[in-house]
């Protein structure tokens, strides 16, 4: 059975949503489900209209995350070439070994970053989820006829 709304519950809500925080962030900060904080919200006559100020911020956070993806596949790549360089003039075999095992490492890193900003592009691996999760909600980054809510 649930817990019954307390006065507490209604002071919390009114406090976070005064800080701006969204319904969600709410019902994890105060313990309570997404439903029984847009039930005291809207007793409350307090709303969670902000669809498309949160569709922009998602699509910057979106752009920016793909911008620092690309970055993360150059270094690990150019740090592969360097380490690759230095295993032709390593002093050792065990040096040459370790240079050799960095470059694999560092390729592998470059090729999974690389992998998943193609998919993060096309909407089609787990990572991306979230930002179909929210296509859904919210409608598409470039906006449309959507109400919001």
């Amino acid at each position: 059975m649930a817990h019954p709304i307390t006065d507490r519950d209604r002071d919390k809500v009114r406090g976070l949503h005064a800080e701006g925080k969204s319904r969600n962030e709410i019902a994890r900060s105060i313990g309570r489900s997404a439903a029984t904080v847009s039930k005291i919200a809207r007793e409350e006559g307090l709303t969670f209209a902000g669809g498309a100020r949160v569709a922009a911020a998602t699509e910057a956070r979106r752009a920016d995350a793909a911008a620092r993806r690309e970055q993360l596949a150059d270094e690990a790549l150019d740090g592969a070439l360097g380490q690759v360089a230095r295993t032709a003039g390593a002093e050792s075999a065990r040096d040459a070994r370790d240079h050799a095992t960095a470059a694999r490492a560092l390729t592998e890193v470059h090729a999974r970053v690389a992998e998943l900003a193609r998919h993060s592009s096309n909407g089609s691996s787990g990572g991306s989820m979230l930002d179909r999760l929210a296509d859904a909600l919210l409608g598409p980054p470039a906006g449309g006829d959507h109400e919001g809510g």
